[in-house]
């Protein structure tokens, strides 16, 4: 089975349920330097394990990101940090993996 391969330009179209994640800034102060695994995704929020085992929902909106794209699937073999707004995620998750297949083609 091939592995699929993210670049940091291609990652606001992929599936970001298991990555790693940082909140860098957001609208709502409390949330800032939150960071975990990304647990479900929805149109409007990401929904984030932290390390402690607590689950915050943040909205995407007002809020940048700081994605972990793991070595095992980046293109350069190590992992990369991608800062990310979260207006551009502002989508269902199947929509924007349909867009990346578009872009792709």
């Amino acid at each position: 089975m091939t592995q699929i391969e993210i670049t940091p330009a291609e990652l606001p179209y992929h599936e970001l349920i298991g990555l790693l994640v940082k909140v860098d800034s957001s609208c709502d102060p409390t949330l800032n330097g939150l960071s975990g695994r990304v647990i479900d995704e929805t149109r409007n929020t990401i929904k984030i394990e932290t390390s402690q085992g607590f689950i915050k929902i943040v909205p995407k909106a007002g809020t940048v990101f700081v994605f972990t794209i793991p070595e095992r699937i980046s293109q350069t073999g190590r992992n990369i940090s991608v800062k990310i707004d979260g207006n551009i995620t502002l989508s269902q998750p199947q929509n924007r993996i349909k867009n990346l297949k578009k872009s792709r083609k």
